[in-house]
């Protein structure tokens, strides 16, 4: 904008005065310009945000972010496919679906516009319970005429005209609706009365049910049914009135709770003590008036919208659509079915719920499968949830297949190889043990009555993974040809060799529990076997077992703490030791009561008992890894790559151990990353180890440098868990890694969203403030974060500045709790002996408590004797007795 002078005006009061004006087509010039660089950079952080999304289709503040760009360009169309998009892929929270409704609100000026209106508030109730969403339901209901309105409202009400703490609101719209039609109705109108008749429902839906300031109602209500009923209708609802007051009293505590409450973990523990007590009010007769079902919905719907997450979240959804089930309309279910799917979609449960009330709705096949199909697109978890996921599809195919129909035999084979090959594609190796295949086989034999079509899908299995050597699938193979054979072939011919042979090939193939095949072999030898066959089958089957046994045992001691039971034997055969020492050199007796024969004996017998006990007192000893057994069947083989060559350097310091890993881990994985850190001289594995949680790895490098770097790198990802890196050394001490006192450079955060807990995402938080020098996430062995971490700068004034900035700060939908690191110090585990009292054994010895045993009940009592209480010489005070009056009484002295 130019400012032009015009030179001075004659008539001016004052000579410095002069005239301007402004150059109206410069300035419009230099706004629409602005106005296009802006449009330029709005655009371009669309396309960066549509690249960003496209990596990450997760990412929820890319989500956001793009939705407000496109709005500040005015590109409704493409703001509203941004914002279905986001819908489709995640969960929106409240204040985003609050965008989205105010804005569609004021751009429905049409009548159809009623139905996708209503639609979009659908949605967000499957998202989510949110009070400002349900009161702009309620207003563009009133706004849209009386009919139209009454419906729209009557779907509020649905949700949210149980909850105690809000469902007036929701009432009151009602209410209103109705009087506004009352009243522009004249005197004569012929649906007066039934319209008055509306307002006094609505009138005693609110007296009668449990609702904060409901007893607000009961004048109105009072007045217009004494105008309309008679004093017996009056007097019924009273009662009903009082009890839903006396409901509303028992349940206000909780609600005062829920109020001042913050903490998402409180939060839901008071949740659960709610629903549980409105579980036992709906048990009590006064009470049943009162629509306990509705209110329990009203609380899942918040408990899970607010507060809960995780395991919790799932348990209580799980909860919450089996009340409905048992409780409530077929429409009321499918619609907390879809809320449920929507606020939980990675897990199998729900969807299964839901393809179950499709199938019991009696719904078309294509349905169902579109259900399969939408579960699929979301995602599940871990490989378990999908695998059940399929099996529970499989079965309803199972159930709508006619085996007399060869088109319908051909459907679900196709479907069961469809869903055995994605499973495959989708989690690889995972799906190697899988039970998909087993089913199938099973509906071969049993339904479809194609035996050789079922031993085809068996050998298949026993081509993936260590199907092979596993008990279950041989098992199975096993019993359904014994069936077969009983069926088709009865007991005499070629087919009895046959089944013969194929126990045998299953006993030679398992490893993981052969005592089943023996069984099983052995049984069937009894029925149809000759002695030669008994005899072979029970010396193949003795042999297997035996050795399978002992490697077992040996596995066993090894992982469950061998070294630990070993000290505690050796302590206990120090202290047998002890006891036949004091045995033979104090116990003697008198003269005469026991220098026979039989005593000569039984001394002869606690001499070489003694002396068996100190020659088997190695059993605390630890063997070395160095002397194990390799080779057997129940442990993997080692493996030596290609790089293998002389160790350079003690094989102990080159040798390390990693721990938490997956029950089913993938070798070839593992030795890829674990490779990254050097070159691997040897790699051994042992899956599912129980007592580790997971399964564990012993990786010898070629140089001691390669573990250094390797446990520089301990927590890394693999196949979602983090893997435990550690030195491996054969008398390893169990020690806290990390510091126990105060690290002022170190930050302690609590009470992350679960998905910020990233190194990246903190990074981004954190580094503003200084430099940082690690960021650690702690998590639980699954890998799944646990809303905690550590905060490390490379100074402690960087600490401070980020402790004052950061703490309660919002991070997502929490609020940080950040402190200085400073674990609580090791709590004593020996206690201080006090003056004039005897030390405690704290070696682990045997205690007081075991010893009391040995010593006769008359002599655990307090002594009444006065010579032995000190009380001859005059004096009260009490004398202890020593070792001498012990074994004086005992011996009868």
């Amino acid at each position: 904008m130019a400012i032009v002078e015009d030179g001075l005006r004659n008539d001016s009061e004052e000579d410095n005065e002069i005239e301007v004006y402004v150059e109206e087509d410069d300035a419009e010039q230099d706004s629409d310009d602005s106005d296009d660089d802006d449009e330029e950079v709005s655009e371009r952080k669309v396309l960066d945000l549509e690249s960003q999304i496209a990596d990450d289709p997760y990412n929820y503040n890319a989500h956001v972010e793009l939705i407000q760009t496109l709005w500040s360009l005015s590109e409704l169309d493409k703001w509203r496919c941004a914002f279905d998009r986001f819908q489709q892929t995640m969960l929106l929270r409240p204040e985003h679906w609050l965008l989205r409704l105010q804005t569609e609100e004021t751009l429905a000026h049409s009548a159809q516009s009623i139905e996708f209106m209503a639609d979009l508030f659908n949605q967000a109730c499957y998202d989510c319970y949110s009070i400002p969403i349900l009161n702009l339901w309620c207003s563009w209901a009133m706004s849209i005429g009386t009919e139209d309105g009454r419906a729209q409202i009557e779907e509020v009400l649905k949700r949210a005209g149980s909850d105690p703490f809000s469902g007036k609101l929701f009432w009151e719209a009602r209410l209103e609706l109705e009087k506004t039609k009352l009243q522009s109705l004249g005197e004569d109108h012929p649906d007066l009365k039934s319209q008055k008749q509306h307002v006094l429902w609505v009138l005693e839906e609110v007296v009668s049910r449990p609702l904060l300031r409901g007893d607000e109602g009961w004048q109105p209500f009072e007045e217009m049914a004494l105008e309309l009923k008679d004093q017996t209708y009056v007097d019924k609802v009273k009662i009903q009135h009082e009890a839903a007051l006396e409901y509303l009293h028992k349940i206000t505590p909780f609600e005062d709770k829920l109020l001042i409450v913050e903490d998402p973990a409180e939060k839901t523990q008071i949740y659960l003590e709610y629903i549980e007590l409105v579980k036992e009010l709906s048990k009590q007769e006064k009470y049943l008036e009162c629509d306990s079902n509705s209110i329990l919905r009203v609380l899942y719907e918040r408990a899970t919208t607010q507060c809960a997450s995780g395991e919790v979240l799932h348990e209580l959804l799980l909860e919450y659509g089996s009340h409905t089930q048992q409780n409530n309309s077929r429409m009321t279910t499918r619609r907390v079915l879809e809320a449920c799917v929507r606020r939980c979609p990675s897990k199998n449960t729900f969807w299964t719920l839901k393809m179950q009330q499709a199938e019991h709705e009696e719904a078309d096949f294509d349905e169902v499968k579109s259900i399969l199909e939408i579960a699929l697109a979301k995602g599940m978890e871990s490989y378990t949830q999908a695998e059940f996921l399929w099996m529970s599809y499989l079965e309803f195919c199972r159930r709508r297949t006619d085996f007399s129909k060869e088109s319908d035999v051909d459907r679900l084979r196709r479907t069961f190889r469809l869903a055995w090959d994605s499973l495959g594609e989708t989690w690889g190796s995972e799906a190697n043990d899988c039970e998909l295949p087993l089913f199938w086989a099973h509906v071969e034999y049993k339904r479809i009555k194609d035996p050789k079509q079922g031993k085809e899908i068996f050998e298949e299995i026993f081509k993936y993974g260590e199907n092979v050597t596993m008990c279950k699938y041989w098992e199975a193979l096993l019993q359904l040809e014994s069936e077969r054979q009983v069926r088709e072939e009865g007991d005499e011919g070629a087919g009895l060799q046959r089944l013969r042979e194929l126990h045998r090939r299953a006993m030679r193939s398992v490893t993981d529990y052969p005592p089943t095949i023996a069984r099983l072999w052995q049984n069937f030898e009894r029925l149809h076997g000759h002695l030669d066959n008994v005899t072979q089958c029970a010396k193949i089957s003795n042999s297997k077992v035996k050795e399978w046994r002992k490697n077992y045992q040996t596995m066993r001691d090894k992982m469950t703490g061998g070294a630990q039971r070993g000290k505690q034997a050796q302590k206990k055969t120090k202290f047998d030791d002890k006891k036949v020492k004091d045995t033979l050199g104090k116990g003697k007796r008198k003269a005469g009561a026991g220098d026979g024969e039989g005593s000569g004996v039984k001394r002869k017998k606690e001499n070489e008992m003694a002396d068996n006990k100190m020659k088997g007192n190695n059993s605390g000893v630890k063997r070395s890894h160095d002397n194990e057994k390799e080779g057997k069947d129940n442990k993997r083989q080692r493996t030596d790559s290609s790089s293998s060559g002389p160790v350079s350097a003690d094989r102990e310091a080159c040798t390390l151990f990693v721990s938490n890993l997956d029950f089913k881990v993938n070798e070839q994985n593992l030795r890829d990353k674990l490779s990254e850190f050097g070159d691997i001289v040897s790699l051994r594995v042992k899956a599912g180890v129980k007592a580790f949680g997971g399964s564990i790895c012993y990786c010898q490098y070629k140089t001691p440098e390669s573990v250094e770097e390797a446990i520089k790198h301990d927590r890394t990802p693999l196949d979602g868990r983090p893997m435990f890196l550690s030195k491996y050394s054969v008398n390893k001490s169990k020690s806290f890694k990390y510091a126990t006192t105060a690290e002022r450079n170190k930050l302690f955060v609590r009470n992350l969203p679960y998905d910020q807990c990233t190194k990246e995402a903190l990074t981004k938080v954190f580094d503003k403030y200084g430099t940082l020098k690690d960021v650690r996430i702690v998590t639980f062995k699954d890998g799944k974060p646990k809303g905690l971490a550590y905060i490390e700068y490379e100074d402690e004034a960087s600490a401070s500045e980020a402790l004052k900035q950061t703490d309660g700060l919002q991070l997502g939908d929490r609020k940080l709790q950040v402190a200085v690191s400073e674990p609580p110090p090791k709590p004593s585990t020996a206690p201080t002996p006090t003056l004039g009292q005897a030390k405690r054994d704290v070696a682990g010895g045997m205690r007081r408590t075991q010893l009391s045993s040995l010593i006769p009940s008359v002599l655990q009592k307090p002594s009444t004797s006065k010579a032995a209480n000190g009380q001859g010489n005059g004096h009260d005070e009490k004398k202890p007795l020593s070792n001498t009056d012990f074994r004086n009484m005992l011996l009868n002295k």
